[in-house]
């Protein structure tokens, strides 16, 4: 839930948001690659707005975000929660995240050190790609549980078959052995290189197939406009061709049971943490061998 966005002359970080435990995202935007300063700079911005209590956060998004009324009743209402959280949970703890057009090794090591001294710090990368001789921007909607990867390298990815928009999407990438997004939505599955894992969510079903990508992304026609359907080839690992199976799906709310997370899986494609990808295939293994 975003609540605030810099405002000139002021310092402050390029963004605010909460999640659904009230924890404060610290995110900073820089156009050059990840280096030891960045990282500086967005914990000095914790040391700052890490210090608001509920109040001082209202007040913010009053400002920032033109917000009305009581943040914590916009709080509930966003994250669908059964009661408002307490004016005490707010901003009990700060997550730092650093924007920007590449990490470097160096950057990388300095995460993981403050990751091992308790300080909850990531790094997530942008991509300028040049389609047909125009430049796109393309980034992974951030996932708090994801984990910082190398953009250079495979990774774990979940991909929606976009059943709101293509009700029968799902078939023809089951069939063809491939992840896709159409249109104005294709560019989410322009960065996942060859070598990764894919996840297939089906909205409303839940996880449906899982495959490793065979090479990086493919353009072909959809709906009769040349180049508007992006695809990553895959070799399937199972899939559930019938819907009669999908009784073995693994469910957003059996994922987010076991991490304790409130993950809604809407986004075309994201990135998967380890932890993540073991939940759903541990959630798999149990499936089938009931259905066994």
């Amino acid at each position: 839930m975003l609540i605030g966005q810099e405002r000139q002359r002021q310092e402050e970080a390029d963004l605010f948001a909460l999640d659904r435990k009230g924890t404060l995202y610290i995110f900073e935007l820089k156009r050059w690659q990840s280096a030891a300063e960045n990282l500086l700079q967005v914990m000095r911005y914790g040391q700052i707005f890490g210090r608001y209590d509920y109040t001082a956060l209202q007040n913010l998004a009053h400002r920032h975000q033109k917000l009305e009324g009581e943040l914590k009743e916009k709080h509930q209402k966003h994250f669908d929660l059964v009661e408002p959280l307490p004016e005490s949970a707010f901003n009990q703890d700060q997550v730092f995240i650093v924007v920007t057009n590449g990490v470097d090794r160096d950057t990388l090591d300095a995460i993981k050190y403050w990751k091992q001294k308790g300080v909850r710090i990531d790094s997530l990368t942008y991509r300028l790609y040049s389609v047909e001789g125009k430049a796109h921007l393309w980034f992974d909607v951030y996932n708090p549980e994801q984990d910082v990867i190398l953009e250079e390298n495979p990774g774990t990815y979940c991909v929606n078959t976009n059943a709101t928009y293509q009700a029968e999407a799902w078939r023809e990438m089951l069939n063809k052995g491939r992840a896709s997004a159409y249109e104005i939505r294709k560019y989410a599955v322009a960065g996942i290189p060859k070598g990764s894992t894919v996840y297939l969510y089906h909205t409303g079903v839940g996880v449906i197939a899982k495959g490793k990508t065979t090479a990086s992304f493919q353009k072909a026609p959809y709906d009769g406009e040349a180049d508007e359907e992006f695809f990553v080839p895959l070799a399937f690992e199972w899939k559930l061709n019938d819907p009669n199976d999908w009784s073995k799906a693994v469910k957003a709310w059996e994922i987010n049971n076991e991490l304790g997370t409130g993950y809604r899986f809407r986004q075309t494609s994201f990135a998967v943490s380890d932890e993540m990808a073991k939940t759903i295939d541990a959630i798999r293994a149990k499936k089938i061998t009931v259905h066994s």
